[in-house]
């Protein structure tokens, strides 16, 4: 009777080695590594809550050192700049201390306001800018403008409402700028009486 059913027994026998050579050809499954990423489509400026994050496994190799691994390193920090959901969250991308970790040697962050809000939205980081101080301004009268930081570079943006200490009524924009660190008090001063102006050198 063996013999009838010996076509069966050597098809089991076929399909089982071909399944132990395909086990042993697979290459194992690689190592991977929890990080912290955007749940949704979040913008620039808005505060992190729990809904906005959450953890995906990557592979170790495509993990930087600086991606955050936890959801608590992101929420109630605000972001730098809009990102769309599913992108993984470092410390460069948050507004606080990691927004100097990629500037200049001799190069300091200073948070300033820009006057006019609608030239603010067309800002993305990475662009240079000229900083300039309005006598107009700060005086309430006709006058030129001085340049208090030429070439400052955008490192990140946060729309907000209100002015500077004279508490115009014209919206003003939250940019973070990188400027050697000689120039700041310049531009912290300057942006405390009122937002400043800004020009895209060529």
């Amino acid at each position: 009777m063996l013999w009838r059913w010996r076509h069966v027994l050597l098809a089991v026998s076929v399909v089982s080695a071909v399944g132990v050579v395909v086990q042993e050809v697979r290459p194992p499954a690689p190592a991977t590594v929890g990080v912290v990423v955007l749940a949704r489509d979040v913008a620039a400026g808005a505060p992190l809550a729990d809904s906005d994050v959450l953890t995906a496994r990557l592979p170790r190799e495509l993990v930087a050192a600086r991606m955050l691994r936890t959801p608590t390193q992101a929420v109630g920090h605000r972001l730098a700049v809009g990102l769309p959901a599913g992108f993984p969250l470092a410390e460069e991308v948050l507004v606080g201390p990691g927004l100097a970790a990629g500037t200049a040697p001799g190069e300091v962050v200073v948070p300033v306001r820009l006057a006019d809000a609608a030239v603010a939205r067309t800002l993305r980081p990475g662009d240079r800018v000229d900083l300039l101080a309005a006598a107009a301004d700060a005086a309430a009268s006709e006058g030129g403008a001085q340049v208090v930081a030429a070439g400052a570079l955008v490192v990140a943006l946060e729309e907000d409402g209100g002015g500077g200490l004279l508490g115009g009524e014209e919206p003003a924009s939250l940019v973070f700028v990188a400027v050697p660190r000689g120039v700041a008090p310049d531009v912290v001063g300057a942006s405390a009486w009122a937002p400043l102006r800004v020009v895209l050198p060529g």
